[in-house]
C-alpha cells in the first residue's frame, strides 16, 4: 500500500476512535466528566422533559454538586463531585443565548429575559470558572434591560454584579461601567458621557465593547446636536467593528439621523437627506426583523419605504443577498477630527 492511502486509513481509524464530547466539566487533577445539558428537552412528550443520559453527570446548581451513575461489577454507584472542584468547563454556546440575542435585536427584551435568566442561574455557581457562559449571559441581560429602559431593574442588577465582582473577571467592571454610562445618557448627562466614553475607547481591546462605546457616545453627540461628530462616531462601528453584527443596525440608524441633522441650506448641494434615506433603506432591507428597521420605516418617505420593503422581499425570495444590497455604500473610514 502506498504511504498516502495508509495515512488516510490511519487518520480515519483514529477519528473513529475519538469520542465526540459535548458538555463536560474538568475537575482539579484533570478528571473529566461529560454532563447532561439541562436546556435540551424531549419535545415528543407532554410536558417536555430534560433529556438525561444516566452515564453522564447531572449538575445541581442548588446543591453545588454534580452526580454521575457508574456501574462497577454489575452494581450501580452514584459518584458525586463538588462544583467548587471544577477548574475548566467545556460547553458549546447555549442556544438560549443566541435566541436571547436575537430577541434583543428584534426589539423583544421581555422574551430575551425569559431565555437568558435560566442560563444565568445555571452558571451562577461556576461563573468564575474558565468556559462559563455566565458573563456572556449577564451582558445579554444588561442589553435586554437597557432596551426596556427599566433603570430601576437595571440598577438593581448592576448593584448585584458589582457586589459579585472580586476582580477575577476583568471584563465585568468594564461592562458595568458601560451600562452605567448608558443610564447616564438616558438621564441626559450627555457632556459627561461624551467625555468618559472618549477616554475609555482607546483603553479597550474588545471589539464588542468598542462598538458599544461608540454607540453610546454617538447617541450623546446626536442628542447635543453635534451632528457631524455623531455621524463620524456611528460610522466607525460598521467600518471598524462590522463583525459585531448586532450593533450595525443601531449604528446605521444613528448615522442616518446624523445626516438629517447636518442637512441645512448651507449643505443642500450635498443631498444629505438622500444619503440618510439610503442608510434607512439599507436597514429595512438587510435587517428587517430589527427594532431599528421599524424606526427606519417611520423616518422614510412612503415611496422609499415601499421600495426598501420590496427589495427585502426579493432578497428573501432569492435566499441570496445580491452584491451591494448589504450596504448602500461602504463608508470611508471616519475622520477623528469630528469624533472629539
Amino acid at each position: 500500500m502506498r504511504p498516502f492511502p495508509r495515512l488516510l486509513l490511519a487518520a480515519a481509524a483514529l477519528g473513529a476512535a475519538l469520542p465526540a464530547f459535548g458538555q463536560a466539566l474538568v475537575f482539579k487533577g484533570g478528571e473529566r466528566w461529560e454532563v447532561n445539558d439541562p436546556f435540551k428537552v424531549d419535545t415528543t412528550v407532554i410536558p417536555p422533559k430534560p433529556i438525561i443520559d444516566r452515564k453522564k453527570g447531572t449538575i445541581s446548581s442548588l446543591k453545588g454538586s454534580v452526580e454521575r451513575t457508574t456501574v462497577q461489577d454489575g452494581t450501580e454507584m452514584v459518584m458525586t463531585r463538588k462544583l467548587s472542584e471544577v477548574e475548566r468547563i467545556v460547553w458549546p454556546l447555549p442556544e438560549r443565548i443566541t435566541e436571547a440575542q436575537n430577541n434583543v435585536a428584534r426589539g423583544e427584551p421581555g422574551k430575551a429575559l425569559d431565555n437568558i435568566e435560566p442560563i444565568i442561574k445555571f452558571f451562577e455557581p461556576i461563573k468564575k470558572v474558565p468556559g462559563s457562559w455566565w458573563l456572556k449571559a449577564s451582558i445579554v441581560k444588561l442589553d435586554a434591560l437597557d432596551r426596556l429602559e427599566n433603570d430601576a431593574a437595571l440598577s438593581s442588577f448592576l448593584d448585584n454584579l458589582e457586589r459579585a465582582d472580586d476582580g477575577s473577571i476583568p471584563e465585568l467592571a468594564t461592562k458595568i461601567k458601560l451600562a452605567r454610562l448608558m443610564q447616564r445618557a438616558r438621564r441626559g448627562e450627555h457632556d459627561a458621557v461624551i467625555t468618559e466614553s472618549t477616554a475609555l475607547i482607546p483603553q479597550m481591546d474588545d471589539p464588542d465593547i468598542q462598538a458599544r462605546l461608540h454607540l453610546v457616545k454617538g447617541a450623546s453627540l446626536l442628542a447635543t446636536k453635534k451632528y457631524e461628530a455623531a455621524m463620524n462616531t456611528y460610522l466607525r462601528v460598521p467600518v471598524f467593528f462590522g463583525s459585531q453584527q448586532e450593533h450595525v443596525p443601531k449604528a446605521l440608524l444613528g448615522a442616518a439621523r446624523s445626516f438629517r441633522g447636518m442637512d441645512t441650506p448651507a449643505t443642500r448641494e450635498q443631498k444629505l437627506e438622500e444619503v440618510s434615506n439610503r442608510y434607512l433603506r439599507d436597514i429595512v432591507t438587510t435587517y428587517p426583523t430589527s427594532k431599528e428597521a421599524e424606526e427606519a420605516k417611520k423616518l422614510l418617505p412612503k415611496e422609499d419605504r415601499l421600495k426598501a420593503e420590496e427589495a427585502q422581499r426579493k432578497i428573501q425570495d432569492a435566499a441570496v443577498i445580491p452584491e451591494g444590497a448589504a450596504k448602500p455604500a461602504t463608508p470611508a473610514a471616519p475622520s477623528d477630527e469630528g469624533n472629539k
